[in-house]
């Protein structure tokens, strides 16, 4: 068999499967109509008059896109816009209710803006815009805490809600989910449980830990600790690799977990693609 159609031989079967080892399994038709809260008119302006689904209601996405990222709590991108910017092949989801944030983004056809907050429930909450605009949360902040006067509350305004879930069912099963985000102050496993069985989509998770009390919550809504994050994970097949940005007593930290199944995969998949090289 020639050099490129060897090549087109594995491009097609990575493909495939790429989404996850279950492949399209994971990736159904979305089974929500995300319009019922975030409104086709809204979502086009955050997207510069893009229309962002097909009517397959899978994200339209430019055919160079291989990968994408999904950036929960993107505020100005600062993590995530780099990586849109250099790589044809990746598209970012943003994620971002604060309209000074998500208008201040770049126009780029691989850029999905999503002008909406992640949560386990569906429909329209009450999110704090706080003194400085990043420790924004759907939760409340915790009076006299150490940052109070950056989480001071100065606004409450009524945001679309919507699953994480509802996000990754829109990926096309042909785009590898390889980067899940989260920055979401004190809601991040809220976040998490939203996706269901779809997080199993994604190859590497970064989520946000705030230990100290700054954000309050009760009962579904209590902000995780370390062991929940690394228990709930675990249970949906996450090795846990380490920490990082850690707070001198852990006040707060970024922690990153690893899809085993996924990683085996992608290993397996490079492998086979090194064997149909002359």
């Amino acid at each position: 068999m020639p050099r490129m159609k060897r090549l087109g031989a594995f491009a097609l079967v990575l493909l495939s499967a790429c989404g996850s080892p279950q492949g399209a399994a994971l990736a159904p038709r979305p089974t929500y109509d995300v319009h019922q809260i975030a409104s086709a008119d809204l979502l086009r302006q955050a997207n510069r008059g893009r229309t962002i689904e097909g009517p397959d209601g899978l994200y339209v996405l430019p055919k160079s896109v291989r990968r994408a990222w999904i950036d929960v709590g993107a505020h100005l991108m600062e993590q995530t816009a780099a990586e849109l910017r250099r790589n044809e092949d990746v598209a970012v989801v943003a994620i971002e209710p604060l309209e000074e944030c998500w208008k201040a983004w770049d126009d780029n056809p691989r850029l999905i803006a999503l002008p909406v907050a992640i949560s386990t429930e569906r429909g329209f909450l009450d999110f704090q815009v706080n003194a400085e605009n990043a420790t924004s949360s759907l939760l409340k902040s915790v009076e006299g805490n150490s940052v109070s006067e950056l989480t001071r509350t100065v606004q409450v305004r009524k945001v679309p809600v919507l699953r994480l879930q509802d996000v990754l069912e829109r990926i096309p099963p042909g785009v590898d989910v390889e980067f899940l985000k989260t920055d979401v102050q004190g809601h991040d496993l809220q976040v998490l449980r939203s996706a269901g069985e779809q997080i199993r989509r994604v190859e590497r998770v970064q989520v946000e830990i705030i230990n100290e009390p700054i954000y309050a919550g009760s009962g579904e809504w209590k902000p995780g600790t370390e062991d929940e994050f690394v228990s709930y994970m675990q249970g949906k097949g996450f090795r846990f690799e380490g920490d990082s940005n850690v707070r001198s007593k852990r006040e707060w930290l970024d922690k990153h977990f690893v899809n085993s199944a996924r990683s085996g995969f992608i290993a397996q998949t490079r492998k086979r693609f090194r064997s149909l090289l002359p």
